[in-house]
């Protein structure tokens, strides 16, 4: 069991554990933004937490689909300085996924980037703000964040992007 500090008793499995719980709670409400919450798995281990999203109840208005997924991992690497996480916003009907990554690839994009994926292709990947330590403060940031990216979201030539001024 790892405890990281200023995270009081939180390792990967607590973390994994609260991120369901959190996004459950919204499930039985009508018109709920959050249809259904699972784990991902890898080896019989929980490697992250995945929801299908109601859209137009998540973004409180129209949006071009019905339903997504908010795909949402972390991990604490012993060996690095900060947290690595991925968390995106998958949209299997038009192929397109938009989320944050902070991990070690792009080290020329600093700690975090934000990408685009689409039809099987990375679009767009720009460096992003470095949150907070704390997991759960950065789900929350960037679960809010998604709303204002989803929305800035433009199609030039039939491929999406993001403007720069709305990555953070």
């Amino acid at each position: 069991m790892i405890f990281l500090a200023n995270r009081a008793n939180l390792d990967r499995r607590t973390l994994f554990r609260r991120l369901h719980k959190r996004l459950q709670t919204q499930v039985d409400a009508e018109n709920a933004p959050i249809e259904q919450v699972w784990y991902e798995m890898s080896s019989g281990n929980k490697i992250g937490v995945h929801a299908t999203v109601n859209v137009s109840a998540f973004l409180d208005g129209p949006y071009p689909i019905d339903v997504a997924e908010l795909q949402v991992s972390f991990d604490f690497p012993s060996n690095r300085e900060y947290d690595y996480y991925t968390i995106q916003w998958v949209e299997a009907e038009r192929e397109l996924m938009v989320g944050w990554h902070q991990d070690q690839t792009h080290p020329d994009l600093g700690e975090c980037h934000f990408q685009v994926d689409y039809q099987g292709e990375t679009v767009q990947r720009d460096e992003a703000n470095f949150l907070d330590t704390h997991p759960l403060n950065v789900f929350d940031q960037r679960t809010d964040q998604l709303v204002d990216i989803l929305d800035s979201v433009s199609w030039e030539d039939g491929t999406p992007f993001v403007p720069k001024r709305a990555v953070h």
